[in-house]
C-alpha cells in the first residue's frame, strides 16, 4: 500500500513539474487516459489519482466528452514604477515575459498606482477574477507598505521579486532577493585588487547615512577592513538619475588627495559622471577608474564600456515566475551577482 502511495505521489509531482515547466503547454489537451497511462508506464487508476490532485490544484480541467486540458494561466506583475528607465523593474520584466512565453502562460503588467484608491477587498476581487497568481516587484516593502496591506490576504500565490534577504520573513511570500551589501562590497574589492586605495562612493541619500544596505559607519569600517582609505570626504550624494554630477566631481578632484576611482550608486549615473570628468580633462580609466552597479544595459554602450556589478535582473524575473508556477521552490532564492570587468577600470598608475 505504501509503495502504491509513493508511486501516485511521484506521478503527481512529475506531472505537476511538467505542467509548471511548460512541457504541457497552457491550454493544451492531454492524451486520452489509456494512451497517457501507457506512455507514463502506470495504471489508469494511478493516473486518475494524480489527475484528480492536479485538478484540485487548478492546474488541469477535465471536461466530459472533450478530454483533459491544461488550464490557461495568466499572472499579474505589479511594479511600483515601470515608467522610469532608471528603475530595475524595466529590466526584470523582460525576464518574466520570456519565461512566460517558454512555459506557455501569459502575464499582465500593472503599476501599484492602479490600485491606490481601491480597498483591500476590491483589489483581491479584481486580481482573483483574472489571474492565477501575482509577482510584486519592489525592494522597498515593509509591514506598512500599501501594496502589501492590499495583497497580504490574497487567496492566490504571490512572489516578491528583487526583494531584500529578510523580506520573506514578514510577508510570507516566496522571495527572489539579492545580497545588496555583498554585491556593493564586491565593487570595492575589485578596485582594491587593481591597486586603488582612495575610492569615492556615491549614494542618492543626501544624508549619506545608508549606502547600498550599509550604514555609514559600517561601510567606512568595511573599506578600512579591505585596505581602502575610509575617508568620509570620499562619500558623495547625487539625485537618483545622477544629473547633478558637475559640482560633485569638481569637489572630489579639488581635494588635496583626489580619488583614483569612483563607484556609482547605479549604472545610470555613469553617463553624467563621464561627462563631468571630461569637462575637467580627466580621462577614464587613465586618470580615474569608474565602476558601475546594477548591470543596466546602458553601461555596455558607454565609451569606455562600464565595469559593473551585474545584479542579473532578467534572471530575477525568470526565477520569480518559476517560483510562482512551481511551489516546490524554497521560500528564498538569492540571485548571484556577477562582476563585469570592462574598459572603465584599470590598475592604478604606479
Amino acid at each position: 500500500m505504501q509503495r502504491k502511495a509513493q508511486k501516485r505521489d511521484q506521478l503527481y509531482e512529475t506531472l505537476k513539474a511538467a505542467i509548471s515547466g511548460g512541457q504541457y503547454a497552457s491550454g493544451s489537451r492531454l492524451p486520452k487516459e489509456v494512451e497517457f497511462a501507457e506512455e507514463l508506464g502506470v495504471s489508469r487508476k494511478t493516473l486518475r489519482h494524480a489527475l484528480e490532485r492536479l485538478e484540485n490544484d487548478h492546474l488541469i480541467e477535465r471536461i466530459r466528452s472533450k478530454g483533459t486540458f491544461v488550464r490557461f494561466r495568466r499572472y499579474l506583475v505589479l511594479a511600483d514604477n515601470n515608467q522610469d528607465l532608471c528603475m530595475p523593474y524595466n529590466y526584470i520584466i523582460p525576464g518574466i515575459i520570456r519565461t512566460a512565453e517558454r512555459m506557455g502562460t501569459a502575464v499582465s503588467i500593472c503599476a501599484f498606482s492602479a490600485f491606490e484608491n481601491l480597498t483591500e477587498q476590491q483589489v483581491i476581487d479584481s486580481i482573483t477574477r483574472q489571474n492565477a497568481g501575482c509577482i510584486v516587484i519592489t525592494n522597498k516593502i515593509d509591514e506598512n507598505t500599501r501594496i502589501y496591506q492590499q495583497l497580504k490576504h490574497l487567496p492566490l500565490p504571490v512572489v516578491l521579486a528583487h526583494g531584500h534577504l529578510e523580506d520573506h520573513s514578514f510577508t510570507g511570500w516566496p522571495t527572489v532577493a539579492y545580497d545588496e551589501q555583498a554585491a556593493w562590497r564586491a565593487a570595492f574589492l575589485h578596485l582594491k585588487a587593481l591597486g586603488h586605495r582612495r575610492v569615492a562612493a556615491g549614494c542618492h541619500r543626501a544624508d549619506l547615512q545608508e549606502i547600498r544596505g550599509w550604514r555609514r559607519d559600517a561601510f567606512l569600517a568595511m573599506t578600512a577592513e579591505i585596505g581602502l582609505d575610509p575617508d568620509p570626504a570620499l562619500l558623495f550624494s547625487m539625485n537618483v538619475r545622477g544629473e547633478d554630477a558637475d559640482p560633485v566631481i569638481h569637489r572630489l578632484f579639488r581635494e588635496q588627495k583626489p580619488p583614483t576611482a569612483i563607484v556609482c550608486y547605479s549604472d545610470f549615473w555613469a553617463p553624467y559622471l563621464y561627462r563631468s570628468l571630461e569637462k575637467m580633462n580627466l580621462r577614464i580609466p587613465d586618470d580615474v577608474s569608474v565602476m558601475g552597479f546594477c548591470g543596466a544595459p546602458v553601461g555596455r554602450y558607454l565609451s569606455p564600456n562600464l565595469s559593473t556589478i551585474d545584479l542579473q535582473y532578467e534572471k530575477t524575473g525568470e526565477l520569480a515566475l518559476r517560483m510562482l508556477l512551481d511551489h516546490s521552490h524554497p521560500l528564498l532564492e538569492v540571485v548571484d551577482f556577477k562582476l563585469e570587468s570592462r574598459g572603465s577600470t584599470r590598475p592604478v598608475a604606479q
